[in-house]
């Protein structure tokens, strides 16, 4: 943390030992982590001085990062959102906003973070901070009224603004190939719209959600055809055997495929390919156009008796063949 710049040379040391001190003991409270009232004291006045922002601290953090990627071939960046829960019913933080309605408090935070293809973490490109409104300003909106909210107005626009930065990090590192990565809440047709943009600075991979609908090679619509049904009708390209991880429910009501609790095992699983077109979404205030991708399908044909199957289908500009 040599370039640590907080405007003033203490602080630049006091952050330096405030963040060995949580390293240390990365589950313990803060009293608990300094060590001493003394230098507990220190740590919230850190915390509270107006030169010890988010993006300055942050900043030393892009720095090393980016010269890690500069010295690999391959690097994986991948975006997801955490959760920050300080939910403290009898005595509750200030600042803090809802995280699932009412039930839980805290923070979001949505990092863009660098790893080799073997998982080694190499640190952060980017980070956003935010905490929600107490109440949803989409609340009482009927679901028409929603779509026609810009995505630029949406807390999921992060997803396409941080795809951004990823291709900014790969245009900076021109001597590697890097990739982003992401879960299926970053299946927004936006997202997909803007990683397809060329020239494309980096290559991407978004687990899907959504069973679009599909376009032809002429560009006329496929008479109802979708993108489930398409790659699931195509040949088995080859079987690997896998380990499975196995999971419980967060929520006892969730009927999501996905979220169901499963064992862990070793299991043989089917790998599909394919090159589509994806139709367009609607949007009110503009006109998205069609985005050629390719997907992967991963399933398990034989699963437990009792058990969710595996599938996971990939959209991806990597090539598939």
């Amino acid at each position: 943390m040599k370039t640590i710049d907080l405007r003033d040379k203490r602080l630049n040391e006091r952050l330096r030992t405030v963040l060995s001190q949580l390293a240390s003991r990365p589950a313990a409270s803060i009293p608990s982590a300094c060590g001493g009232r003394a230098e507990m004291d220190a740590a919230y006045r850190l915390f509270a001085n107006e030169k010890a922002t988010f993006d300055r601290i942050l900043a030393a953090r892009r720095t090393a990062t980016q010269q890690r990627l500069a010295a690999q071939p391959v690097v994986l960046l991948v975006q997801d959102t955490s959760e920050i829960d300080v939910t403290r019913p009898e005595q509750p933080v200030v600042g803090a906003g809802p995280l699932d309605g009412n039930s839980r408090r805290g923070a979001l935070l949505h990092l863009l973070h660098a790893f080799t293809p073997d998982g080694t973490p190499l640190g952060t490109v980017g980070a956003t901070a935010w905490v929600r409104e107490e109440v949803a300003v989409c609340a009482s909106l009927s679901r028409e009224e929603l779509k026609a909210i810009p995505i630029e107005e949406k807390e999921s626009y992060r997803w396409v603004t941080t795809f951004q930065q990823a291709a900014e990090q790969a245009r900076q590192c021109p001597g590697t190939q890097v990739i982003c990565v992401a879960d299926s809440e970053a299946d927004i047709y936006e997202l997909l719209v803007e990683a397809a943009r060329q020239p494309r600075a980096c290559d991407w991979i978004v687990r899907a959600c959504h069973n679009r609908a599909l376009l032809m090679e002429d560009g006329k619509d496929s008479s109802g055809k979708h993108l489930w049904e398409h790659i699931r009708a195509q040949a088995v390209l080859f079987r690997q055997t896998v380990h499975v991880r196995g999971r419980k429910p967060k929520v006892h009501c969730e009927t999501r495929g996905r979220r169901q609790p499963r064992e862990s095992r070793r299991t043989e699983v089917e790998v599909r390919a394919a090159r589509v077109t994806l139709r367009p979404s609607w949007r009110a205030d503009r006109k998205l156009p069609p985005v050629s991708v390719q997907v992967v399908l991963v399933s398990e044909p034989q699963p437990p008796a009792g058990d969710q199957p595996v599938e996971w289908l990939l959209v991806t500009s990597l090539p598939v063949d």
